[in-house]
This record gives C-alpha cells, sequence and structure tokens, in this order.
C-alpha cells in the first residue's frame, strides 16, 4: 500500500471516529481509493505468480535415476 493511500485511511478512521464522521463524498473517495488499491495488489500478485510458473516450467526436470545412482541405491 502506498504511503499516501495509508496515510488517507488514517486521516478517515480518525475522522470517522469524531462525532461529526466522515461526509458522503469522503467515505465515496475512501471506497474507490481502496478499490483501486486492491485492483493493485491482484494485478501485481497475478504478475508474480505467472512469472513463477515460468521460470518453474524452464526448470531442469529432475532424474530420480540419477539421483538414486549418487545415493548408491
Amino acid at each position: 500500500m502506498s504511503d499516501v493511500i495509508a496515510e488517507k485511511i488514517q486521516y478517515w478512521r480518525a475522522k470517522a471516529a469524531t462525532p461529526e464522521g466522515l461526509t458522503l463524498d469522503e467515505m465515496r473517495e475512501a471506497i474507490q481509493a481502496i478499490r483501486k488499491e486492491r485492483v493493485s495488489a491482484q494485478e501485481t500478485s497475478t504478475k508474480s505468480k505467472a512469472k513463477k510458473a515460468d521460470a518453474k516450467a524452464k526448470a531442469q526436470p529432475i532424474n530420480s535415476d540419477d539421483l538414486l545412482g549418487e545415493l548408491g541405491l
């Protein structure tokens, strides 16, 4: 989460705890900001998973006969 969004969330939480609370516009802004951060995090996660899967697919397969041969079995 970016520092800017984290600061805004702290502000919104503090203001929500006051008797006047958040205005409708502030609530909408908070929801939009949080949704945008979640979408961004999901995209990053998807890219990371794809990169890991590609690396795993490119890895050399393990030959069990060679492994057992090294152990003398």
